[in-house]
């Protein structure tokens, strides 16, 4: 799973999280300083349909996101240079190597741990 996300201090020592927004058809905002310097207006910017492609046009270079604050609920375009992609490995039940021992769950257990 991939995570596009900027993260910044805030002078009383909260981090905010700064992840990416949508337009209303689930696409997610960037801009282009090459394409005009002023990137921030509407008509400036262009639209991907997935978070891998957004990961990949960050990784690339030379944009900017469109991204809302977790604290602030402020939204902003952010600098791909500013940005973070993280790729999480995606975990499972079939993973898990004590999934298997049902002689760990007993009815007994069920019972005695019933109240807690």
């Amino acid at each position: 799973m991939i995570r596009v996300l900027r993260r910044r201090e805030l002078p009383d020592g909260r981090v905010e999280v700064y992840t990416p927004m949508t337009n209303k058809h689930g696409q997610y905002i960037l801009a282009d300083r090459a394409v005009d310097p002023q990137h921030n207006k509407a008509v400036n910017q262009f639209f991907v349909d997935s978070l891998e492609a957004l990961a990949a046009r960050v990784r690339r270079g030379g944009v900017s996101v469109r991204m809302r604050g977790s604290i602030s609920g402020q939204p902003n375009l952010i600098s791909a240079a500013e940005i973070d992609v993280v790729e999480e490995a995606e975990t499972s039940d079939d993973d898990d190597p004590f999934a298997t021992f049902t002689e760990w769950g007993s009815e007994a257990d069920d019972k005695a741990y019933a109240d807690l």
